[in-house]
Protein backbone atom coordinates (compact mmCIF):
# COMPACT_ATOMS: atom_id res chain seq x y z
CA UNK A 1 0.00 0.00 0.00
CA UNK A 2 2.89 2.49 0.51
CA UNK A 3 6.77 2.82 -0.17
CA UNK A 4 9.07 4.67 1.98
CA UNK A 5 12.42 5.81 2.43
CA UNK A 6 15.02 6.72 4.55
CA UNK A 7 17.93 9.31 4.34
CA UNK A 8 20.94 9.73 6.08
CA UNK A 9 21.44 14.09 6.15
CA UNK A 10 23.45 16.60 7.04
CA UNK A 11 25.28 16.21 10.57
CA UNK A 12 23.90 12.65 10.78
CA UNK A 13 20.69 13.97 11.47
CA UNK A 14 17.84 10.94 10.69
CA UNK A 15 14.67 12.40 8.71
CA UNK A 16 11.99 10.69 6.73
CA UNK A 17 11.61 12.92 3.44
CA UNK A 18 9.26 10.34 1.64
CA UNK A 19 6.31 8.93 0.80
CA UNK A 20 3.51 7.55 1.44
CA UNK A 21 0.46 6.77 -0.81
CA UNK A 22 -3.06 5.71 0.78
CA UNK A 23 -6.04 4.76 -1.34
CA UNK A 24 -8.16 6.07 1.03
CA UNK A 25 -8.78 10.26 2.06
CA UNK A 26 -8.66 11.38 5.96
CA UNK A 27 -12.17 12.81 6.58
CA UNK A 28 -10.73 15.98 7.58
CA UNK A 29 -9.64 16.88 3.88
CA UNK A 30 -13.70 16.09 2.45
CA UNK A 31 -15.63 17.96 4.82
CA UNK A 32 -13.28 20.74 5.27
CA UNK A 33 -11.35 21.95 2.36
CA UNK A 34 -13.67 23.67 0.03
CA UNK A 35 -12.27 23.50 -3.62
CA UNK A 36 -11.01 26.10 -5.79
CA UNK A 37 -10.29 28.08 -2.69
CA UNK A 38 -7.16 28.59 -0.61
CA UNK A 39 -7.95 27.26 3.15
CA UNK A 40 -5.04 28.39 5.83
CA UNK A 41 -3.89 27.32 8.88
CA UNK A 42 -4.67 23.75 9.03
CA UNK A 43 -3.24 21.78 11.64
CA UNK A 44 -0.47 19.61 10.71
CA UNK A 45 -0.88 16.32 13.13
CA UNK A 46 0.64 15.14 15.55
CA UNK A 47 2.80 18.29 16.20
CA UNK A 48 2.26 21.39 18.42
CA UNK A 49 2.13 24.43 16.01
CA UNK A 50 2.83 23.29 12.52
CA UNK A 51 0.45 24.37 10.44
CA UNK A 52 -0.66 24.40 6.27
CA UNK A 53 -2.05 26.90 3.62
CA UNK A 54 -3.74 24.35 1.15
CA UNK A 55 -5.58 24.85 -2.55
CA UNK A 56 -7.87 22.14 -3.89
CA UNK A 57 -8.78 23.09 -7.63
CA UNK A 58 -12.00 22.40 -8.83
CA UNK A 59 -10.90 19.54 -11.13
CA UNK A 60 -10.11 17.78 -8.27
CA UNK A 61 -12.02 14.15 -7.80
CA UNK A 62 -10.87 11.98 -4.61
CA UNK A 63 -11.30 9.03 -6.42
CA UNK A 64 -8.62 9.71 -9.07
CA UNK A 65 -4.69 10.04 -8.15
CA UNK A 66 -3.46 13.66 -8.21
CA UNK A 67 -0.91 15.87 -9.08
CA UNK A 68 0.73 18.08 -6.23
CA UNK A 69 3.09 21.03 -5.62
CA UNK A 70 4.41 21.70 -2.04
CA UNK A 71 5.81 25.13 -1.98
CA UNK A 72 8.02 26.78 0.61
CA UNK A 73 7.83 30.27 1.20
CA UNK A 74 10.81 31.79 3.26
CA UNK A 75 8.73 33.72 5.97
CA UNK A 76 6.30 31.02 6.51
CA UNK A 77 3.25 32.88 4.65
CA UNK A 78 1.45 30.16 3.87
CA UNK A 79 -1.40 31.87 1.68
CA UNK A 80 1.37 33.99 -0.24
CA UNK A 81 2.94 31.13 -1.42
CA UNK A 82 0.67 29.66 -3.22
CA UNK A 83 -1.12 32.46 -5.01
CA UNK A 84 1.26 32.80 -8.05
CA UNK A 85 -0.01 28.69 -8.36
CA UNK A 86 -3.63 29.11 -8.26
CA UNK A 87 -4.76 29.82 -11.82
CA UNK A 88 -1.65 26.89 -13.10
CA UNK A 89 -3.42 24.69 -10.20
CA UNK A 90 -6.49 25.09 -12.37
CA UNK A 91 -5.21 24.83 -15.56
CA UNK A 92 -3.22 21.55 -14.86
CA UNK A 93 -4.95 19.87 -11.91
CA UNK A 94 -2.10 20.16 -9.34
CA UNK A 95 -2.93 19.97 -5.59
CA UNK A 96 -1.16 22.88 -4.28
CA UNK A 97 0.27 22.91 -0.23
CA UNK A 98 2.51 25.72 1.31
CA UNK A 99 4.03 25.31 5.23
CA UNK A 100 3.42 28.16 7.63
CA UNK A 101 6.20 26.85 9.27
CA UNK A 102 9.18 26.33 6.96
CA UNK A 103 10.88 29.36 6.64
CA UNK A 104 14.73 30.44 6.13
CA UNK A 105 16.77 29.31 9.12
CA UNK A 106 18.05 26.08 9.96
CA UNK A 107 17.81 23.08 7.24
CA UNK A 108 17.58 20.23 9.79
CA UNK A 109 14.47 22.19 11.20
CA UNK A 110 13.01 22.71 7.99
CA UNK A 111 13.42 18.85 6.94
CA UNK A 112 11.61 18.07 10.12
CA UNK A 113 8.43 20.21 9.35
CA UNK A 114 8.66 19.45 5.64
CA UNK A 115 8.89 16.04 6.90
CA UNK A 116 5.66 16.13 9.08
CA UNK A 117 3.60 18.10 6.50
CA UNK A 118 4.76 14.96 3.60
CA UNK A 119 3.32 12.55 6.25
CA UNK A 120 0.12 14.40 6.42
CA UNK A 121 -0.40 15.07 2.83
CA UNK A 122 0.61 11.78 1.35
CA UNK A 123 -1.76 10.04 4.31
CA UNK A 124 -4.46 12.07 3.32
CA UNK A 125 -5.14 12.38 -0.11
CA UNK A 126 -4.01 10.04 -2.86
CA UNK A 127 -1.23 11.12 -5.18
CA UNK A 128 0.19 10.52 -8.50
CA UNK A 129 3.77 9.49 -7.38
CA UNK A 130 5.14 10.46 -10.98
CA UNK A 131 3.56 14.20 -10.67
CA UNK A 132 4.94 15.50 -7.11
CA UNK A 133 6.79 18.96 -7.29
CA UNK A 134 8.75 21.02 -5.05
CA UNK A 135 8.71 24.80 -5.58
CA UNK A 136 9.48 27.71 -3.37
CA UNK A 137 10.88 31.06 -3.60
CA UNK A 138 14.85 32.98 -2.53
CA UNK A 139 15.34 30.39 0.90
CA UNK A 140 12.58 28.29 0.19
CA UNK A 141 13.83 27.65 -3.55
CA UNK A 142 16.97 26.47 -1.87
CA UNK A 143 15.04 24.19 0.28
CA UNK A 144 13.04 22.68 -2.34
CA UNK A 145 15.80 22.11 -4.47
CA UNK A 146 17.50 20.31 -1.48
CA UNK A 147 14.95 17.74 -0.43
CA UNK A 148 14.69 16.88 -4.40
CA UNK A 149 18.02 16.32 -4.49
CA UNK A 150 18.23 14.26 -0.88
CA UNK A 151 15.41 12.23 -1.64
CA UNK A 152 15.22 11.96 -5.26
CA UNK A 153 11.15 11.27 -5.70
CA UNK A 154 10.29 14.46 -7.10
CA UNK A 155 9.60 14.85 -10.36
CA UNK A 156 10.57 18.77 -10.52
CA UNK A 157 11.44 21.82 -9.33
CA UNK A 158 10.33 25.54 -9.73
CA UNK A 159 13.22 27.55 -8.05
CA UNK A 160 11.98 30.98 -8.16
CA UNK A 161 14.70 33.56 -7.47
CA UNK A 162 17.45 31.09 -6.01
CA UNK A 163 19.20 28.20 -6.66
CA UNK A 164 21.26 25.59 -4.27
CA UNK A 165 22.06 25.73 -0.70
CA UNK A 166 25.92 26.08 -0.24
CA UNK A 167 26.17 22.54 1.16
CA UNK A 168 28.00 20.42 -1.93
CA UNK A 169 25.74 17.17 -0.60
CA UNK A 170 22.88 19.59 -1.28
CA UNK A 171 23.71 20.28 -4.98
CA UNK A 172 22.15 18.67 -8.02
CA UNK A 173 24.22 16.14 -9.63
CA UNK A 174 22.80 12.67 -10.66
CA UNK A 175 19.52 13.03 -9.63
CA UNK A 176 16.59 12.76 -12.69
CA UNK A 177 13.96 15.46 -11.52
CA UNK A 178 13.42 18.08 -13.78
CA UNK A 179 14.61 21.90 -12.70
CA UNK A 180 13.08 25.00 -14.08
CA UNK A 181 14.53 28.56 -12.82
CA UNK A 182 12.46 31.71 -12.55
CA UNK A 183 14.17 34.72 -11.92
CA UNK A 184 13.82 38.38 -12.65
CA UNK A 185 16.49 40.30 -14.40
CA UNK A 186 16.71 42.95 -11.28
CA UNK A 187 16.77 40.10 -8.46
CA UNK A 188 20.11 40.15 -6.94
CA UNK A 189 20.65 36.26 -7.48
CA UNK A 190 20.21 36.86 -11.40
CA UNK A 191 23.64 36.02 -12.18
CA UNK A 192 23.51 32.90 -9.42
CA UNK A 193 20.39 31.72 -11.72
CA UNK A 194 22.54 31.59 -14.79
CA UNK A 195 25.75 30.20 -13.52
CA UNK A 196 22.73 27.57 -12.52
CA UNK A 197 21.77 27.10 -15.58
CA UNK A 198 25.08 26.39 -17.42
CA UNK A 199 25.96 24.08 -14.56
CA UNK A 200 23.00 21.75 -14.56
CA UNK A 201 23.35 21.82 -18.65
CA UNK A 202 26.86 20.90 -18.62
CA UNK A 203 25.62 17.54 -16.26
CA UNK A 204 23.00 16.98 -18.63
CA UNK A 205 20.42 17.79 -16.40
CA UNK A 206 17.35 18.62 -17.83
CA UNK A 207 16.50 22.04 -16.85
CA UNK A 208 16.12 25.60 -18.18
CA UNK A 209 15.91 29.08 -17.06
CA UNK A 210 13.06 31.64 -17.43
CA UNK A 211 14.13 35.38 -17.18
CA UNK A 212 11.54 38.22 -16.95
CA UNK A 213 11.61 41.82 -16.46
CA UNK A 214 11.44 42.03 -11.80
CA UNK A 215 13.20 42.51 -8.96
CA UNK A 216 13.72 39.67 -5.47
CA UNK A 217 9.77 38.95 -5.17
CA UNK A 218 7.59 35.55 -6.28
CA UNK A 219 7.22 35.51 -9.39
CA UNK A 220 3.70 36.46 -10.86
CA UNK A 221 1.50 34.19 -11.89
CA UNK A 222 2.16 34.56 -15.98
CA UNK A 223 5.89 33.50 -15.03
CA UNK A 224 4.87 30.30 -13.07
CA UNK A 225 2.63 29.59 -15.71
CA UNK A 226 5.25 29.25 -18.03
CA UNK A 227 7.27 27.19 -16.21
CA UNK A 228 4.52 24.99 -15.35
CA UNK A 229 3.61 24.99 -19.22
CA UNK A 230 7.85 23.92 -19.42
CA UNK A 231 7.00 20.97 -17.09
CA UNK A 232 3.74 19.42 -18.46
CA UNK A 233 5.75 18.99 -22.17
CA UNK A 234 7.12 16.06 -20.15
CA UNK A 235 4.43 14.49 -20.64
CA UNK A 236 3.81 11.66 -23.35
CA UNK A 237 0.47 13.91 -25.07
CA UNK A 238 1.57 15.32 -28.46
CA UNK A 239 -2.42 17.30 -28.73
CA UNK A 240 -1.03 19.36 -25.56
CA UNK A 241 2.75 19.42 -26.40
CA UNK A 242 1.37 20.66 -29.48
CA UNK A 243 -0.82 23.48 -27.78
CA UNK A 244 2.23 24.84 -25.57
CA UNK A 245 4.73 25.07 -28.24
CA UNK A 246 1.59 27.42 -30.39
CA UNK A 247 1.64 29.40 -27.03
CA UNK A 248 5.74 29.11 -26.70
CA UNK A 249 6.18 30.49 -30.32
CA UNK A 250 3.46 33.42 -29.90
CA UNK A 251 5.25 34.07 -26.75
CA UNK A 252 8.06 34.56 -28.44
CA UNK A 253 7.25 36.69 -31.31
CA UNK A 254 5.61 38.78 -28.64
CA UNK A 255 9.22 39.16 -27.00
CA UNK A 256 10.76 40.17 -30.43
CA UNK A 257 8.07 42.27 -32.04
CA UNK A 258 8.17 44.63 -28.46
CA UNK A 259 12.11 44.72 -28.41
CA UNK A 260 12.59 42.40 -25.69
CA UNK A 261 14.94 40.07 -27.49
CA UNK A 262 16.91 38.72 -24.90
CA UNK A 263 14.08 37.35 -23.57
CA UNK A 264 12.81 36.00 -27.89
CA UNK A 265 16.49 34.58 -27.65
CA UNK A 266 15.86 32.68 -24.50
CA UNK A 267 12.90 31.92 -25.68
CA UNK A 268 13.44 30.25 -28.96
CA UNK A 269 16.49 28.48 -27.78
CA UNK A 270 14.34 26.74 -24.92
CA UNK A 271 11.56 25.37 -27.99
CA UNK A 272 14.31 24.40 -30.31
CA UNK A 273 15.61 22.22 -27.59
CA UNK A 274 11.67 20.85 -25.65
CA UNK A 275 10.02 20.65 -29.09
CA UNK A 276 12.41 18.28 -30.87
CA UNK A 277 10.73 16.22 -33.62
CA UNK A 278 7.73 18.25 -34.05
CA UNK A 279 6.31 20.46 -36.75
CA UNK A 280 6.94 24.33 -37.23
CA UNK A 281 10.54 24.07 -35.66
CA UNK A 282 12.22 24.76 -38.99
CA UNK A 283 10.56 28.14 -39.02
CA UNK A 284 11.74 28.60 -35.27
CA UNK A 285 15.03 27.83 -36.00
CA UNK A 286 15.21 30.49 -38.69
CA UNK A 287 13.46 32.64 -36.47
CA UNK A 288 16.35 32.73 -34.10
CA UNK A 289 19.08 32.79 -36.37
CA UNK A 290 18.01 35.51 -38.09
CA UNK A 291 17.44 37.16 -34.67
CA UNK A 292 20.68 36.48 -32.69
CA UNK A 293 22.49 37.50 -36.34
CA UNK A 294 20.90 41.00 -35.91
CA UNK A 295 23.08 43.67 -34.73
CA UNK A 296 20.24 45.31 -31.62
CA UNK A 297 20.63 41.65 -30.67
CA UNK A 298 24.14 41.62 -30.65
CA UNK A 299 24.57 45.62 -28.99
CA UNK A 300 21.62 43.85 -26.17
CA UNK A 301 23.95 40.91 -25.60
CA UNK A 302 27.30 42.81 -25.43
CA UNK A 303 25.29 45.22 -23.10
CA UNK A 304 24.77 42.66 -20.46
CA UNK A 305 28.02 40.73 -20.46
CA UNK A 306 29.52 43.52 -19.36
CA UNK A 307 27.25 44.78 -17.03
CA UNK A 308 27.49 41.19 -15.49
CA UNK A 309 31.69 42.02 -15.57
CA UNK A 310 31.08 44.87 -14.14
CA UNK A 311 28.30 43.59 -11.41
CA UNK A 312 31.58 41.36 -10.25
CA UNK A 313 34.14 43.89 -9.78
CA UNK A 314 31.20 46.17 -7.65
CA UNK A 315 29.72 43.42 -5.88
CA UNK A 316 33.19 41.87 -4.88
CA UNK A 317 34.64 45.28 -3.52
CA UNK A 318 31.19 46.25 -1.81
CA UNK A 319 31.19 42.54 0.28
CA UNK A 320 34.83 42.50 0.77
CA UNK A 321 34.46 45.73 2.67
CA UNK A 322 31.02 44.18 3.93
CA UNK A 323 32.97 41.29 5.81
CA UNK A 324 35.63 43.74 7.44
CA UNK A 325 32.89 46.00 8.82
CA UNK A 326 31.08 43.07 10.25
CA UNK A 327 33.69 41.54 11.78
CA UNK A 328 34.97 44.79 13.56
CA UNK A 329 31.50 47.08 13.07
CA UNK A 330 33.30 49.84 15.68
CA UNK A 331 35.84 50.71 13.15
CA UNK A 332 33.24 50.74 10.04
CA UNK A 333 33.32 53.89 8.02
CA UNK A 334 29.50 54.80 7.01
CA UNK A 335 31.21 57.56 4.94
CA UNK A 336 33.00 54.85 2.80
CA UNK A 337 29.31 53.54 1.98
CA UNK A 338 28.00 56.60 1.50
CA UNK A 339 30.29 57.19 -1.47
CA UNK A 340 30.05 54.05 -2.62
CA UNK A 341 26.30 54.08 -2.87
CA UNK A 342 26.06 57.38 -4.46
CA UNK A 343 28.58 56.04 -7.16
CA UNK A 344 26.27 53.27 -7.77
CA UNK A 345 23.53 56.14 -7.88
CA UNK A 346 25.46 58.61 -10.48
CA UNK A 347 25.85 54.96 -12.83
CA UNK A 348 22.15 54.24 -12.75
CA UNK A 349 21.19 57.99 -13.86
CA UNK A 350 23.78 57.73 -16.82
CA UNK A 351 24.20 54.09 -17.50
CA UNK A 352 22.81 51.62 -20.02
CA UNK A 353 19.50 49.94 -19.30
CA UNK A 354 21.58 46.50 -18.52
CA UNK A 355 23.95 49.28 -16.07
CA UNK A 356 20.36 50.49 -14.86
CA UNK A 357 19.01 46.99 -13.72
CA UNK A 358 22.74 45.49 -12.90
CA UNK A 359 22.64 48.67 -10.09
CA UNK A 360 19.49 47.18 -8.66
CA UNK A 361 20.70 43.92 -8.33
CA UNK A 362 23.69 44.83 -6.40
CA UNK A 363 21.55 47.59 -3.85
CA UNK A 364 19.35 44.51 -3.38
CA UNK A 365 22.03 42.30 -2.62
CA UNK A 366 23.44 44.76 -0.16
CA UNK A 367 19.82 45.42 1.19
CA UNK A 368 19.33 41.80 1.75
CA UNK A 369 22.93 40.79 3.31
CA UNK A 370 23.00 43.34 6.00
CA UNK A 371 18.56 42.86 7.11
CA UNK A 372 19.75 38.97 6.93
CA UNK A 373 22.06 39.89 9.63
CA UNK A 374 18.71 40.96 12.04
CA UNK A 375 17.62 37.26 11.70
CA UNK A 376 18.36 35.12 14.46
CA UNK A 377 17.72 32.23 12.78
CA UNK A 378 20.87 32.96 10.38
CA UNK A 379 23.38 35.04 12.20
CA UNK A 380 24.16 35.56 16.60
CA UNK A 381 25.09 39.87 15.61
CA UNK A 382 25.88 41.79 18.33
CA UNK A 383 24.42 45.05 19.20
CA UNK A 384 27.19 47.10 17.21
CA UNK A 385 26.58 44.38 14.23
CA UNK A 386 22.81 45.38 14.39
CA UNK A 387 23.61 49.08 14.32
CA UNK A 388 25.60 48.71 11.24
CA UNK A 389 23.00 46.56 9.48
CA UNK A 390 20.55 49.27 10.50
CA UNK A 391 22.74 52.14 8.95
CA UNK A 392 23.81 50.33 5.71
CA UNK A 393 20.29 49.16 5.49
CA UNK A 394 19.05 53.14 5.25
CA UNK A 395 21.75 54.35 3.14
CA UNK A 396 20.80 51.49 0.31
CA UNK A 397 17.33 52.92 -0.02
CA UNK A 398 17.20 55.80 0.85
Amino acid sequence: MFSSKFLTIHKNSLIYLCVFWFLCINTYSQKTIEKGKVTDSIKVLNTLDETFAIYIPNSFDEKKKSPIIFIFEPAARGSIGLSSFIEASEQYGYILVCSNNSKNGSYEQNFSIANNLFNQIFKSFSIDQDKMYLAGFSGGSRLASTIAVLTNNFSGVIACGAGFASEASYIPSTQKFSYVGLCGNEDMNYKEMIGNNEYLQRLGFDNTLITYNGDHKWPPKEQVNRALRWLQNKKNDSLLISKNLSVDISESEGFESSGELLFAAENYTRILKSYKGFPYLENVKNKYEKLILSKKFKDEYKSLQNALQQENKISNRLFDRLQKDFLFPEKANIDWWKKELNKLSKLKKSGSQQQQKMIARVRFNIFAAVYSRKNKNLYKSSSKQIDLSNNIQALVYQ
